[in-house]
């Protein structure tokens, strides 16, 4: 059918004629209204509706704000039927959410892919109207939803109130600004919608008053008589327009008789719209359906009993409008009415509405109701029925504990800000010790998650304080001590407690045989500081063992990661942690745990750029930046999770400044951790430049020598840096402490280092052998760069004794390494050793570059990859948080690419 374009609206409609034709061809698609109230934004979303039949719309209520997941639920109601269809493990987190079973608090990711896989199965256009008003949950997943579409015909639109509360969930997703009316197009509307003759000056005036606001164009026309628009009776001032609107509406509202005020401040509090419960709590407040006739005349509400207002802003203005005791009484009624075990939690929040100040009962209902919101919508709906717990609580110190069991489920749900609003009228001082403990472990993780300046710096003392407070209860005592571990080796030197007196609490937490994962991990941290690699060894051994233990549940798995990971770094242990990665990998994308798998992501990037391969590192640091896209991270947020260690190795043109302004901001975060890392790979750039004594002054200043504790991957780096730049002392500390470093602990990779480095210090009929050594050694492991640079010391040293033929040799096997993973910096180091050599022609294998993978979109490569071997388009589609229909999309996009037709083909053409 023909559908009519809006008046003065023509642009807006063109675009969402052109997304909604895409839909048809199979292409997805996204998008924002945004703009203040009455400017048209609904009227754009109902022409995209009438353009598409079985479109799925819903509209955010103000009042219905914190019950978790409640828009979603609303929204897909009409596809539940097909959820048998999605992973079990996506379906059982949607059925929870949407009420429909019980179990524990699901994953915010799992129930989004659900609410993706749903959509792509059935493809059609999906409104969210007054998105700021819809719950957060809900918000989040369909944000989510909204940044992963691209082949699967669906349309989804928002609809936002630039004058609203905007939490920024909606980032990343195209977003239109809706102004008012052009002047003739606004004149136009005034005149259609008046049954009589308009002044064209008065007209114009109308025009201009109102910013061209349909809403408050249509309002005045019907309600200016003919004199006023005739220009004979002057106009009211101010015209209503934004926010003038919900008074000129109030004012409307306070006209009506007061049975028909009181009708519709229970529809305005009856946010689920239950038409018959709406009728019972009417009967206690002693009106009826009828009442509202006169509003109902007036085209300010439709559909009784069931009660649906013209516009949000009428139902602001309803309930904005009337006195606190009328809220409070309409809540009552409503609350009394609802009966039903599976809207306990409903009434018991229109129980809190209904509190006149302080009341321990109601404050008790709503904490009792906090953990079966949980098990519905997670942490957050906790955090928001034990918030208004803590404010109606009238025993101060009741109330402090509340406040602090809240900022606890805040902290859990992400909400970091709002955890430190919770805990900022508390007095740590004044809880008991468990309470005080957990206050304490609270403020430390959210200030760290939201970027305090100092929250680094200080989180690890805090961890220290909670883990004594604590007292008796050793395992909650004993994760603090972990946390505060972690934070430790994040902040590092920037951190305002030591490692002993971290070690020293932790020794008391430790038995004579420690068996628990959190005991042992204590075990080999306070044996490793207080007897270095020789005592230490062996105990942080058996924490690596008990870490990637295969029976541990996957949520300890992710938890303990970033100790598990140091640790292995600390021992050389680089098969474990490539193991420990993978697991977390896979454990992460099980659960829908996406802020882990991010962190996977992270911590894969630094570990791979450690061992060279860089390649797989930007692999894992492509996967993190779509990941942190499909999040809804900003640029801002982005910044800490660059990674100058893995540019470092390309050299590419203004990279010295990037690293140092990296720095700048990582010492301002009080990131220590990466500011050591950071300047490492600066010193390995040098080092590849053959700035020598640059880097000898950068490494001295990130060791201790005679003291070799962490970053001990300095130390191969130092011996090089110190020997070449004539410093010959420190280059034999260095060895001595890489000795010390390696010898307890004897991995292949350990062992290459220390032989690679004895060889530059060996004399010349020793070196060889030593050389040779670090090469079989290293060859086989995980640690490419290492013994690509292996071989380029060893043929530099190979062609200063005069030994050409052998020299090209291993200068040639390790130009090809490092041009493998475009390790550019030492890349240029080797060439230029090999023109010394006298020949001008490189190794012929570097002269031509496979480019057919290349030639692919870094999602086309991941696609591409996981087909070659073997995964099906559903597996690709939960691997990548992908649609089936995306993945089919890109698929057929690198055929074409590759020049293959099957995924046979694929896998004889694409080589990693």
């Amino acid at each position: 059918m023909e559908i009519t374009r809006l008046l003065g609206r023509e642009t807006e409609c063109a675009e969402l004629d052109t997304l909604l034709t895409r839909a048809r061809g199979g292409r997805s698609a996204s998008l924002v209204l945004r703009g203040e109230a009455g400017v048209g934004k609904t009227r754009l979303l109902r022409y995209a509706e009438s353009a598409a039949p079985g479109t799925l719309w819903i509209s955010g209520v103000e009042s219905e704000a914190d019950f978790p997941y409640a828009a979603l639920h609303r929204l897909l109601i009409p596809l539940l039927a097909g959820r048998d269809r999605i992973p079990a493990g996506q379906r059982a987190a949607l059925e929870v959410a949407c009420g429909l079973a019980d179990g524990p608090p699901p994953d915010l990711y799992l129930v989004s892919l659900a609410a993706l896989t749903l959509l792509a199965d059935s493809p059609r256009v999906c409104v969210a109207d007054d998105a700021q008003w819809v719950d957060r949950e809900s918000l989040r997943a369909l944000a989510f939803v909204a940044r992963r579409l691209h082949a699967e015909g669906v349309v989804l639109l928002f609809g936002l109130r630039a004058d609203g509360d905007d939490p920024g969930l909606l980032a990343g997703i195209d977003a239109r600004e809706i102004a008012g009316l052009a002047p003739e197009a606004a004149v136009e509307l005034l005149t259609d919608v008046v049954d009589t003759t308009v002044d064209p000056a008065l007209a114009a005036h109308v025009a201009q008053a109102t910013g061209g606001n349909p809403l408050a164009l249509t309002d005045l026309g019907r309600e200016l008589t003919a004199e006023q628009l005739s220009g004979s009776v002057p106009l009211p001032e101010p015209v209503p327009i934004g926010s003038r609107l919900e008074a000129h509406y109030t004012a409307r509202i306070h006209a009506y008789p007061p049975a028909t005020r009181t009708w519709l401040l229970l529809a305005a509090a009856n946010a689920d719209g239950d038409g018959v419960r709406l009728t019972e709590a009417g009967r206690l407040l002693g009106v009826r359906p009828a009442d509202a006739a006169p509003a109902e005349a007036d085209h300010l509400i439709t559909g009784l009993p069931a009660a649906a207002f013209r516009h949000p802003l009428v139902r602001s203005a309803v309930y904005g409008g009337a006195a606190p005791a009328q809220r409070r009484a309409a809540h009552r009624a409503l609350a009394t009415v609802i009966t039903g075990s599976g809207d306990a939690d409903r009434r018991a929040w229109h129980l809190a509405a209904a509190a006149d100040g302080p009341d321990e009962a109601v404050a008790a209902e709503l904490e009792s109701r906090a953990d079966r919101a949980a098990a519905r919508g997670g942490h957050n709906a906790r955090a928001t029925f034990l918030t208004r717990a803590a404010e109606l609580t009238p025993d101060p110190a009741a109330q402090a504990l509340r406040q602090v069991r809240a900022a606890e489920a805040a902290l859990a749900s992400g909400a970091y800000a709002r955890a430190l609003l919770l805990l900022g009228t508390v007095d740590e001082s004044g809880l008991p010790g468990p309470a005080r403990g957990s206050a304490l472990l609270t403020r430390s993780l959210a200030e760290v998650n939201t970027g305090v300046p100092d929250g680094q710096r200080l989180g690890a003392g805090r961890c220290l304080a909670a883990a004594e407070a604590f007292g008796d209860d050793q395992d909650r005592a004993r994760r603090a001590l972990v946390q505060a571990i972690e934070l430790m080796r994040s902040a590092e030197h920037l951190c305002v407690v030591s490692e002993p007196e971290i070690a020293k609490q932790a020794a008391r937490l430790v038995g004579d045989h420690p068996t628990g994962l959190d005991e042992l991990i204590l075990a080999g941290y306070t044996e490793f500081t207080f007897g270095g690699y020789e005592r230490g060894v062996p105990a942080v051994r058996r924490a690596i063992t008990a870490i990637a233990d295969p029976d541990l549940p996957d949520e300890t798995v992710l938890a303990r990661l970033v100790v598990g990971v140091n640790f292995c770094t600390l021992l050389w242990e680089d098969d474990v942690k490539d193991g420990l990665l993978r697991r977390a990998e896979a454990a992460a994308r099980r659960t829908g745990a996406l802020h882990f798998l991010d962190l996977v992501h992270y911590l894969g990037t630094m570990t791979w750029t450690l061992l060279g391969r860089l390649d797989r590192a930007d692999r894992h640091d492509a996967a993190g930046q779509r990941l942190r896209a499909a999040l809804g991270m900003t640029a801002d947020q982005e910044l800490v999770w660059r990674h100058p260690e893995l540019v470092a190795w390309r050299a590419e043109p203004g990279i010295r400044e990037s690293i140092q302004g990296a720095l700048g901001v990582f010492e301002m975060l009080g990131l220590g951790g990466l500011h050591g890392w950071t300047r490492l790979s600066l010193a390995a750039l040098d080092n590849a430049e053959g700035q020598y004594a640059s880097a000898r002054d950068t490494l001295t200043g990130l060791v201790e020598l005679g003291r070799p504790r962490r970053i001990a991957d300095a130390l191969p780096e130092l011996v090089e840096a110190a020997l070449r730049s004539g410093d010959r002392r420190t280059a034999k500390l260095a060895a001595a402490d890489l000795a010390l470093a390696t010898g307890p602990c004897g991995t292949p990779r350990a062992v290459g280092l220390l032989e690679r480095s004895r060889a530059l210090l060996a004399p010349a009929d020793e070196a060889e052998a030593h050389y040779r050594q670090a090469i079989e050694v290293l060859t086989g492991t995980l640690a490419h760069g290492d013994l690509a640079r292996a071989r380029l010391l060893y043929g530099e040293w190979l062609r200063r004794q005069r030994r050409r033929r052998d020299a090209g040799e291993q200068l040639g096997a390790a130009l090809e390494m490092f041009e493998e993973v475009r390790a550019e910096a030492f890349a240029e180091r080797t060439r230029k050793e090999l023109r010394a050599l006298g020949g001008t022609a490189l190794p012929a294998v570097l002269a031509v570059r496979d480019e057919s993978e290349t030639a692919l979109t870094p999602q086309e490569a991941a696609v591409a990859r996981l087909a070659r071997d073997g995964g099906t388009n559903a597996e690709i589609a939960a691997h990548l948080f992908l649609s089936a229909s995306t993945v089919d999309y890109h698929l057929r996009k690198v055929f074409r690419k590759l020049g293959v037709r099957s995924r046979r083909q694929l896998r004889e053409s694409l080589h990693d």
